[in-house]
């Protein structure tokens, strides 16, 4: 399960979010439909659920969706923001 990384913060705002990653003292700042798939993996959400459940909110295809999911966890995972737990 992919999880969000224990050394993150980030306040509860509206629209996008700006993670302070304590490691480096670096923010990262995620636009809105980053912040929306970053809150879905903080509630516990997996990728193909995050993925179905956007879809149907934006009236597009899963597979369009789940690729655009995969590949912001693929790049959040490579800036240690999640770790797959």
């Amino acid at each position: 399960m992919i999880e969000i990384a224990p050394q993150l913060s980030w306040p509860p705002v509206e629209g996008e979010i700006a993670i302070y990653d304590s490691r480096d003292g670096k923010y990262h700042v995620l636009n809105g439909s980053a912040a929306a798939i970053w809150r879905r993996i903080a509630a516990g959400q997996g990728a193909a659920e995050i993925a179905t459940e956007m879809a149907s909110e934006h009236r597009a295809t899963v597979d369009t969706v789940k690729r655009d999911v995969d590949l912001f966890i693929a790049g959040a995972l490579e800036l240690g923001l999640l770790i797959d737990g």
